[in-house]
């Protein structure tokens, strides 16, 4: 059995500016309107797998802590960036930005891009919420746009 939570659909979005540094086109600094879906897998005997709410809430949470800032990946080995009173400098190559600190996301990922995002989701959700034994597994996508983006499964309980 899956369940599917569509965050186009019920207001899991966010929109945030990055980029990536080793790649010709997206190494310029751009935006996405982000859209989360859920997938919950399981088997259950009852009536019902496992309840929506605590997941959506906790997502919600994560995309408004993104929402429109720009993502600086924590451990990204070709961006620098420092914090200099109420003002981010972040550099890479041979351009520097300089962001207000209340407009940067720090997020702990290597690379701003879906699937690093889909993975840190997934793990924030298993960190956060408390799944019934039934479910075996969540897949999150983080997709830039309606219908293209990246998914990360992971498997739970046995």
């Amino acid at each position: 059995m899956m369940l599917e939570i569509d965050g186009w659909k019920v207001g899991i979005r966010f929109s945030a500016a990055h980029f990536i540094p080793s790649h010709h086109k997206c190494s310029r600094l751009h935006g996405h309107d982000y859209g989360v879906k859920v997938r919950i897998y399981g088997d259950t005997e009852d009536v019902m797998l496992m309840d929506f709410v605590e997941i959506k809430n906790e997502l919600r949470k994560i995309c408004d802590n993104i929402d429109h800032r720009v993502i600086v990946p924590k451990n990204q080995k070709f961006i620098k960036s420092e914090v200099e009173g109420d003002e981010v400098r972040v550099s890479t190559g041979e351009k520097s930005y300089v962001f207000p600190l209340s407009d940067v996301a720090f997020i702990d990922i290597a690379m701003a891009t879906a699937e690093e995002l889909s993975r840190y989701m997934a793990k924030r959700i298993v960190e956060k919420v408390e799944f019934p034994h039934e479910v075996k597994g969540i897949e999150i996508c983080v997709e830039e746009g309606p219908g293209q983006g990246a998914c990360h499964y992971t498997p739970l309980g046995d």
